[in-house]
């Protein structure tokens, strides 16, 4: 990618950031997520993002996190999987192919419950991404970084991996390695599952 098309990647990331603010909370400086009570995760999250969600999932109350999102999608998916990894100058910032993917992948993030699979945990703080990295032989992987409160236990199923080559495709999801992938590469960059805290 020539350095001109990045710094029009980057400038408007920045301005879909601004515009998602705007949209969603009337002013920059009007979160989505307002923590109501630390311990019991609790959320007041903007009217607009809470319609707008509902129309690709719906809004569930998680034993350990509180009220959640939870995407309407096939058994088998994964967050940051549809869609691209763009090199910007603010790292590497997800473009998302599905329909929710400009609010869920930029603020918040995702934690996987027992009861509804992959959940969405609101918040305000903007990123390119909420991802976790992690690399091996020829492949790069990444997998969703769980919301900070709590020790959360990684299992190996969360992460995808691809070649490092096609980092940069525009649909990744064709170059995702399969979760269970028997290779010998895959033994080296899969490990016992890990703690984050």
């Amino acid at each position: 990618m020539q350095m001109s098309s990045i710094n029009q990647v980057a400038l408007r990331a920045r301005a879909v950031a601004i515009a998602l603010a705007l949209a969603l909370g009337g002013s920059l400086g009007s979160p989505l997520f307002v923590s109501a009570s630390e311990a019991a995760h609790a959320a007041v999250i903007s009217v607009t993002v809470r319609e707008r969600l509902s129309n690709y999932g719906g809004w569930r109350t998680s034993n350990r996190f509180g009220e959640v999102w939870v995407p309407s999608v096939r058994s088998e998916w994964r967050p940051y999987t549809e869609g691209g990894w763009v090199w910007t100058d603010d790292g590497w910032y997800w473009e998302s192919a599905e329909p929710f993917g400009d609010i869920v992948y930029h603020y918040g993030r995702w934690a996987y419950d027992p009861e509804f699979g992959w959940v969405w945990v609101a918040g305000y703080e903007w990123a390119p991404a909420w991802v976790v990295w992690r690399q091996g032989g020829d492949d790069i992987g990444w997998a969703p970084a769980p919301p900070r409160d709590g020790d959360v236990v990684f299992n190996e199923d969360w992460w995808c991996f691809a070649p490092v080559a096609a980092i940069g495709a525009a649909d990744l999801v064709t170059v995702v390695r399969p979760v269970r992938e028997t290779s010998p590469s895959s033994a080296t960059r899969r490990s016992s599952t890990r703690r984050w805290s």
